[in-house]
Parts: C-alpha cells; sequence; structure tokens
C-alpha cells in the first residue's frame, strides 16, 4: 500500500526474518522530514526533492564537503558492476536493493536482457518507479529492505520474476550506512545470501571514514534531519567484515571511485568516501 492509498501516517507495513525485530515500512510520504533518497535525488540534480531535502543536503555539504562526488561515485560504481556482471559474468537477474529514485540511467538499463527487481523502503520511490521504469515485463518495484533477509525473497515480486536456481547479482550500493548495528544488517544480509545460487554476487558500498569525528559529525547531520532514522558512518574493516567469506573480484574493496583502476592512489583517504567492491559466492 503506497502513499496516497488513504492510511494514515504512522501504519507501517513488514516485519523482520530470523527474531531481528520489526523493521517498519512507511505507507505515507512525510515530506517533512528529510528521506535519502530524495537527498540523493537533489545532490544528482534530479527534481524530486522538498525544502526538507535540501536543506538536510546543505547541512549535509558543510560537515561532508564532498557530498556531491561521493553521491555521483556511488551511481557509476553501481551502473559499472551491474553492466560488468551482466556482459562478462553472464549474469541476468538483479535484485536492487535501495534503488532509490529513477535516474537517467538505471540498472535494467545497462544488465541487458535481464530481470530487475528493485526494492526500497521508501513509499515515495516506489511509487515513482513503478510508473517510471518501463521494463518490458523484465522489472518488477517492491517496497521492503534488507532486514526482511531471506524473506524478501519470498515475496511474489520476487518469486515471479527471479530464479534462485540460478545465480543473482544483489546490488546494494549506499544502503549500510543507512543501518545501524544495532538492527543486525550483517546477520539479515547472511540471511539473503545463503538462499542464493552458487556464482551469485554481492554489490556493496558505503560510507565510511577512519576518523571517529567525522564519523560522528556526519552522523549527527543525518539523524537530525532525518528524525533519527539513520544508521552510521563506519570504517573500512567493518564494511570488508560484510563480504565474510566472499571471493572479492577484481579490483578488490577500495574507494569506488577508483573501482575501474588498476591500482588504488596512494596514501590513505581522507574524510568521508564511498567504500565497496564486488564479492561472489563460491561455495
Amino acid at each position: 500500500m503506497l502513499a496516497g492509498d488513504g492510511a494514515g501516517s504512522g501504519e507501517y507495513v513488514g516485519e523482520c526474518a530470523m527474531g531481528l525485530g520489526p523493521r517498519p515500512l512507511a505507507r505515507t510520504v512525510d515530506v517533512t522530514v528529510a528521506s535519502v533518497a530524495r537527498m540523493y535525488d537533489y545532490l544528482l540534480r534530479g527534481k524530486d526533492s522538498y525544502p526538507a531535502d535540501r536543506a538536510a543536503c546543505q547541512a549535509l555539504v558543510e560537515v561532508m564537503p564532498n557530498a556531491v562526488a561521493l553521491v555521483e561515485a556511488q551511481k557509476v560504481f553501481s551502473l559499472a558492476a551491474a553492466e560488468r556482471l551482466s556482459s562478462q559474468h553472464g549474469v541476468r537477474q538483479f535484485l536492487d536493493f535501495g534503488c532509490g529514485l529513477p535516474a537517467w540511467v538505471n540498472t535494467h538499463q545497462v544488465a541487458r536482457s535481464s530481470r530487475v527487481v528493485y526494492i526500497d523502503k521508501d513509499p515515495m520511490v516506489v511509487a515513482h518507479s513503478r510508473a517510471l521504469l518501463d521494463g518490458g515485463g523484465r522489472t518488477e518495484v517492491m517496497q521492503g529492505d534488507l532486514l526482511e533477509g531471506e524473506d524478501a525473497l519470498a515475496r511474489p515480486q520476487v518469486a515471479g520474476l527471479i530464479d534462485l536456481d540460478q545465480p543473482v547479482a544483489v546490488m546494494m550500493t549506499s544502503v549500510l550506512h543507512c543501518i545501524g548495528d544495532d538492527e543486525r544488517p550483517a546477520a539479515a544480509l547472511r540471511s539473503l545470501l545463503n538462499r542464493l545460487a552458487n556464482g551469485s554476487f554481492l554489490v556493496l558500498s558505503q560510507w565510511v571514514s577512519e576518523d571517529p569525528g567525522i564519523r560522528d559529525r556526519v552522523g549527527s547531520v543525518m539523524r537530525r534531519s532525518m528524525a533519527g532514522a539513520w544508521g552510521q558512518v563506519r570504517r573500512r574493516a567493518e564494511v570488508d567484515g560484510f563480504f565474510g567469506e566472499l571471493l572479492v573480484e577484481k579490483p578488490g574493496l577500495r574507494d569506488v571511485a577508483e573501482w575501474t583502476r588498476a591500482e588504488p592512489s596512494p596514501g590513505q583517504p581522507v574524510g568521508v568516501v564511498e567504500y565497496g567492491g564486488v564479492g561472489r559466492i563460491q561455495r
């Protein structure tokens, strides 16, 4: 059920798997509180934002001056990874978590001849995506998130389009910094990946910083802008842990702005970077 269906504000649907606790999924859109999806849209020069989103972006840029560059790097990385998995590894099925508002190019447009399920917890994203993403019967859009774990795979939109006996690419870029450790994202991620066929892939990235002061300042801005609905900037080692026993594809885990380069830039990155890579399930 989406915004405009008559549901009152404060009503929720959805529940987590594995005893992880409830994960509320809003039925209505509150434009007085910033949304990550709308903030990203604004930073990517889109038009689907409101004053609360723009104010949040301005506050974010004050503590993270490279915010626009990070969002652009994440988008380029996501599309490049999807294209590589489709063209070089023959992957024809994608689950795009935290897909965000439709952009100038989207997963199904670079992973050609593939089936894609777009997943986001934001009801505005779901409504816009259903209206704008025409995949010729090869795309679906659903409201949900990572914390459903393997239960997300039983949803009709997934079950009707994705064959879990064949490799699947899970896209999860700029998602995990929206989820705090108290919500056990690593457990939900393992639950999801454990249900996928051998040869499946995980494409994952999130904001990282080795400076605790920067992590705290960015987190403070985001929690204040989003009424507490925020996760955390992590350290690189913490993101490495999300890949677990996956076989990390070349060029490894790094600042995704450098993902297509043979060698990373020398020295430690300063401030916040979008960090991640691609892992393969090889049992």
